[in-house]
């Protein structure tokens, strides 16, 4: 008498050889076929999964159906991976419909994970043609005192076909984030307006010829901020926070994820410096504040690292907000190192993100604007600090993901599904990204948006070794293996990438 295991393989066998002879034919089949994705054995799950995708392309009436069942299995179990791929072909096949029966499964879900998922599955970034648990502890362990330095703004990521992409500004002169951070008090427009700055002058500082008196700059200032203030709800911030009181000493400033609010906070009767960060939830947007909370919870688990920005604290009263560690400038802004100090400094992002890892957190958007340093020269060896973890994950379900990560540092997953889900192996892509950065002073691909997508799906940029050749051959095949295009030819660890770069350096 034949075991149970024998009839259920012979049974999906069958049905796998009825739909290859007839996948027009094959509806009755999608029972089994889809009973054999429960299967341990990964064969049948394979057969069973081609299978579908043969019957659903066959039957187009019946993709949204098939596409329902995969979508639910993948939500309630993230490690099926055969059912990940039928739904992906489907999805790539059908994009609109699929996204269609993604997003109402999401609507009608209950469970805040499982409501997660859909959406992960139905906004990632391939739909919009651009790019697609942990440990968590609230405790964050390190104190440093953040330098007194403004924050970078945001950088452009330009994403129509005829416009090249980059990343800083072309002309930051008179418009630089780090500027508009710096404390309004006591600027240039007061060094030169006239008078004493005592209170004994004209409030308004208007007398015919004058420019307004220092005292009523301040006054105008010291009004704008309190307006600031209260707009954002400091006092709610200080409230349910770490801090005993926060003050804001700059008007915001719109960063990639959140407006940044140049701030002092006092802790036990020490005065520090912060920049407080201000999410501001799209329209329509149901999760988006416990998604975001949920990554932040993931960055303070991971923040005592050294090689990792500080997330000091969070909160969502009176509406999501971070307070973090002032950064000097990105790596945007460091392109003079020498190949040394390059690889060092790619070494030491790399052991941040194994680091990150470790803790089971993706980054998923390390580009330059994300390696970040407190000071403002680089006199002294400073630590490249790896900065917005996990934020690009939770946003990119509610905003346009191409204002989130410079698409000439994304991985081919960002673009096409095929391949596979963005991940650990996506940051080990981004790491080798951002090294070739480092070493060449350029990004691995350039152009239009179209020219960038093309090049990160179908070629291989030029070896660093072309581009200057006094960079050594190693780093070529180095940076290779962390930039394959298939996830299963990447290093597999961060951890790997810091040795190799440090071993082969030494060498």
């Amino acid at each position: 008498m034949a075991e149970p295991e024998e009839d259920a393989s012979s049974e999906i066998r069958a049905a796998v050889r009825a739909v290859l002879d007839d996948p027009a034919g094959g509806r009755s089949r999608i029972p089994t076929l889809l009973a054999a994705l429960d299967e341990d054995d990964r064969e049948s799950r394979l057969s069973a999964a081609w299978a579908l995708t043969l019957v659903a392309t066959a039957n187009p009436d019946l993709v949204e159906a098939v596409a329902r069942r995969l979508a639910d299995r993948v939500a309630a179990d993230a490690l099926q991976l055969e059912t990940r791929h039928a739904l992906g072909y489907l999805g790539g096949r059908y994009p609109e419909r699929v996204d269609a029966v993604l997003e109402n499964l999401a609507e009608e879900a209950d469970e805040r994970d499982r409501r997660r998922r859909y959406l992960e599955l139905s906004q990632g970034f391939a739909r919009s043609d651009y790019v697609g648990q942990s440990e968590r502890n609230r405790d964050v362990g390190r104190t440093q005192t953040p330098a007194e330095a403004g924050s970078p703004g945001p950088q452009r990521v330009y994403r129509e076909e005829g416009e090249a992409v980059g990343g800083p500004p072309e002309d930051a002169r008179g418009d630089d984030a780090r500027d508009r951070l710096d404390d309004d008090s006591g600027g240039p427009a007061a060094d030169e307006a006239g008078g004493d700055g005592t209170d004994d002058e004209q409030d308004d500082g208007t007398a015919e010829g004058r420019s307004p008196s220092p005292a009523a700059q301040r006054r105008e200032q010291e009004a704008e901020l309190a307006a600031v203030a209260d707009a954002i709800g400091v006092d709610r911030i200080a409230a349910n926070s770490r801090f005993d009181d926060v003050q804001v000493v700059s008007r915001g400033v719109e960063g990639r994820f959140a407006t940044v609010y140049r701030s002092r906070v006092t802790v036990d009767g020490s005065e520090e410096g912060v920049a407080l960060g201000v999410f501001e939830p799209p329209e329509d947007a149901d999760g988006f504040e416990a998604s975001v909370a949920g990554q932040l919870e993931n960055w303070a688990a991971v923040s005592d690292h050294d090689g990792v920005a500080t997330l000091y604290d969070w909160g969502t009263d009176p509406s999501l907000w971070m307070a973090t560690a002032f950064t000097g400038e990105s790596l945007y802004d460091r392109l003079d190192l020498s190949i040394d100090e390059a690889v060092w400094n790619g070494r030491k992002v790399a052991e941040a993100v194994a680091a990150i890892h470790q803790r089971g957190v993706v980054h998923a958007g390390i580009d330059p604007y994300n390696v970040v340093y407190t000071g403002t020269t680089i006199a002294d060896r400073q630590r490249p600090l790896v900065s917005n973890v996990g934020l690009l994950t939770a946003m990119r379900m509610y905003v346009d993901p191409a204002s989130l990560l410079d698409p000439r540092f994304a991985a081919p997953e960002y673009f096409d599904r095929g391949y596979g889900d963005v991940d650990h192996a996506t940051d080990i892509y981004q790491l080798g990204a951002v090294v070739y950065y480092l070493v060449t002073g350029r990004p691995p691909f350039q152009g239009t948006y179209g020219e960038v997508r093309t090049g990160v799906l179908e070629s291989t940029p030029p070896l660093p070794s072309e581009i200057n050749p006094e960079i050594p051959a190693w780093l070529d095949d180095v940076l290779r293996t962390a930039m394959a295009k298939q996830k299963l030819t990447r290093y597999e660890t961060a951890t790997q990438v810091a040795r190799e770069l440090e071993r082969r350096a030494a060498e």
